[in-house]
C-alpha cells in the first residue's frame, strides 16, 4: 500500500462511506493492536495509519479506539464493526483461493461436505477412486451435521455434499444414491450376539444406545420401533460413529447404517441383521444456482461406482465366522 495514497485519503470529508482502505487500516489496527504495528503489517509509515484513522473516525462521527497506557484500546462499536470487517476479508480469501485453484490447469480444489457415517468408509473408498485418475486436485473434506449441510453450500464453502437426508433449500439440488440397510452393532460377547437377527423386542430389556428424535437415523428406524421402543435408550449419540465408539466400549448395542462400519471395526463387534427390516438413503447435494464443477462431477460418479460395487464382503466376516453366520453387507 503506497504511503502517499493513504496521504491523500485526508480530507474534510465526513460524512462518505468507508473505502476498502480505511477498512483495510482499521482491521490492521485491531489485529496488531496499535498504530505502529498496523504500519508494519502494511508496510507503511505510523503517520500515514495515524491519518487513516482520524479520517475514517470523522466520517464515522464516533471513536473507534481509546488509548490506555501505549496501546489502543477498541471501542464496543469498533469490536462489532471487527466482526463484520472479518466476514469481508472471509470472502476475499475465498475469491483468492478459487482464483488461484482456476490457474493451475484444471488441478482445483474440490470442497466436500458429507454426513460423519459415510466418512467412515464410503467417502474414503469413492475418493481413492477418484484420485486415480485425478491425481493433482486438492480435497477439502468436512465433516457436517445435517443441520449445516445447507450453510457450507451457501457461504460457497461446498462443491457437493453426501448426507441421509436431502437439505429442503430452493438454492441446493439433490439426487438420491442409494439405499443402505441398517443394522445391529453389539459389544463382542454380548447375549443378544447369540441371536441370528435382532428384534425390536430384544430392546425391551437390554440397555443400548439411540438417537434423539430430530436426528436422520432415528426417523429411519420407525419401520423397526412402530410407535417406538419399548425402552428408552440408555444411552443417546448424535452420529452412528459415535454409537459404533460406544458399542467398541461395550456400552450396549447401536442401530447403525451398514455403510458407518469399518473392516477393523467389524472384527471386534458382532453385527446382526434386524427385522422388521430398515434401511437409510445416500443423497447427493449441489447447488442449483450453477453447474457443478467438473471435479465435483468426476468425485460423485466416483461415489456411484464405490456404491455399484457395495460394501466389502468381508465386513461382518470375522465375528460371524467364529458363530458360523453369514456376513451382513451393505446393499447399494
Amino acid at each position: 500500500m503506497d504511503e502517499h495514497a493513504y496521504a491523500d485519503e485526508v480530507g474534510p470529508t465526513a460524512g462518505r462511506p468507508l473505502n476498502l482502505r480505511q477498512i483495510e487500516v482499521f482491521r490492521a489496527i485491531m489485529m496488531a493492536g496499535s498504530i505502529s504495528g498496523a504500519g508494519r503489517m502494511l508496510h507503511v509509515s505510523q503517520p500515514a495509519v495515524s491519518r487513516v484513522l482520524a479520517l475514517t473516525e470523522s466520517r464515522l462521527g464516533y471513536k473507534l479506539f481509546e488509548r490506555v497506557k501505549s496501546r489502543l484500546s477498541p471501542t464496543a462499536e469498533a469490536r462489532r464493526l471487527y466482526a463484520e470487517v472479518e466476514q469481508v476479508y472471509g470472502g476475499i480469501q475465498r475469491v483468492n483461493d478459487l482464483a488461484a485453484s482456476l490457474g493451475q490447469s484444471g488441478a482445483g480444489m474440490l470442497k466436500i461436505v458429507a454426513s460423519a457415517s459415510f466418512g467412515q468408509r464410503l467417502i474414503p473408498m469413492a475418493l481413492d477412486r477418484f484420485r486415480g485418475r485425478n491425481a493433482d486436485a486438492r480435497v477439502d473434506y468436512r465433516s457436517v451435521t445435517f443441520d449445516e449441510l445447507a450453510a457450507y453450500f451457501l457461504s460457497g464453502q461446498a462443491d457437493i455434499g453426501v448426507s441421509m437426508q436431502p437439505p429442503d433449500h430452493p438454492n441446493l439440488q439433490s439426487v438420491r444414491l442409494a439405499q443402505v440397510p441398517i443394522i445391529c452393532a453389539l459389544p463382542a460377547g454380548h447375549p443378544l450376539a447369540a441371536r441370528e437377527v435382532v428384534r425390536p423386542e430384544d430392546f425391551s430389556t437390554a440397555a443400548w444406545i439411540g438417537y434423539p428424535r430430530d436426528t436422520p437415523l432415528a426417523r429411519a428406524l420407525t419401520p423397526f420401533f412402530g410407535e417406538g421402543p419399548a425402552c428408552a435408550a440408555a444411552v443417546e449419540v448424535h452420529s452412528p460413529v459415535t454409537a459404533c465408539s460406544f458399542v467398541q466400549q461395550g456400552l450396549g448395542p447401536a442401530l447403525i447404517d451398514a455403510w458407518c462400519v469399518t473392516p477393523d471395526q467389524a472384527a471386534h463387534m458382532a453385527l446382526r441383521p434386524i427385522s422388521p427390516q430398515a434401511s437409510v438413503e445416500i443423497w447427493a447435494t449441489h447447488s442449483n444456482l450453477s453447474a457443478p464443477p467438473l471435479l465435483a462431477r468426476r468425485f460423485l460418479a466416483a461415489v456411484k461406482k464405490t456404491l455399484e460395487e457395495g460394501a466389502p464382503p468381508d465386513l461382518a466376516a470375522p465375528e460371524a465366522a467364529r458363530r458360523g453366520l453369514a456376513p451382513v453387507r451393505a446393499s447399494p
